[in-house]
């Protein structure tokens, strides 16, 4: 699987790289980069030379979002704890115009994940991490994330090479 990712910038970046590095250690999950999935790439890998087009030029990056919460939930093992982020105009255009472009599936509500329930060594997912710890979990992170918004930018293509539970496989292909 292969995706256009939207990236915190600056501060934001290394701050939430680091929450997520110590929740990872902590619960012997996996690390990952902090970013929003601005929709998959499902076909030809062709498509992104326009991507990277509409990007140029629509101006619409970087974009600030505001944080909506900071949730825990058993919802998928990729977002079990995330900060959820309000939809703007400015948002919701980008991701719909490149999910035109690809020909990506229907979006999920925007989010920037901060733990996935993936185990650290065989990246499977795991089944002890319950609604309850989930939200304690949720609840804490959402004391340490100090700002209201968030800057996101520097649009990348990533690849999920080896597939998408491979998360240590994950690796940026393009800027856009």
């Amino acid at each position: 699987m292969t995706s256009i990712w939207l990236r915190p910038e600056g501060r934001q970046e290394w701050q939430l790289q680091e929450l997520i590095g110590r929740l990872a250690a902590e619960h012997g999950t996996v690390p990952f980069a902090p970013h929003l999935t601005v929709c998959g790439v499902p076909g030809d890998l062709a498509v992104l030379d326009a991507a990277a087009a509409y990007v140029s030029e629509c101006r619409l990056v970087p974009i600030r979002v505001a944080k909506t919460a900071v949730t825990g939930a058993v919802i998928t093992p990729f977002r079990a704890v995330f900060i959820e982020v309000e939809n703007s105009a400015e948002l919701r255009e980008f991701r719909e115009r490149l999910r035109d472009i690809t020909g990506a599936r229907q979006l999920i509500p925007p989010h920037i994940s901060l733990l996935y329930t993936l185990d650290g060594v065989s990246q499977a997912p795991r089944s002890d991490f319950n609604a309850e710890r989930l939200k304690t979990i949720a609840a804490r992170c959402a004391e340490a994330i100090q700002d209201t918004h968030l800057t996101l930018g520097r649009p990348a293509v990533n690849s999920a090479g080896g597939g998408e539970t491979d998360v240590r496989g994950w690796e940026i292909i393009r800027e856009l």
